[in-house]
């Protein structure tokens, strides 16, 4: 599913479909949103426990959006 750019969206996962990303193609759960070099941005958690900020305002299609749980592995 991919929708719009929100930052209400604290408990979804998001995956970046970018080619050039950090962990591209990998699912992360969007902790909260902060403030991060003059822009909102998530801070997202994957499987494995590391974290990272993914701005807000990037480009829309770049990311795909699941509100229920994932499979991690995909």
């Amino acid at each position: 599913m991919t929708a719009s750019l929100t930052r209400n969206r604290v408990g979804d996962f998001v995956r970046r479909n970018n080619k050039h990303g950090y962990r591209t193609g990998q699912w992360a759960q969007i902790v909260m949103t902060v403030p991060s070099d003059g822009r909102d941005s998530w801070l997202v958690i994957y499987q494995d426990g590391e974290t990272d900020l993914i701005p807000i305002d990037n480009h829309t299609h770049r990311y795909e959006f699941c509100s229920d749980p994932v499979d991690w592995r995909r």
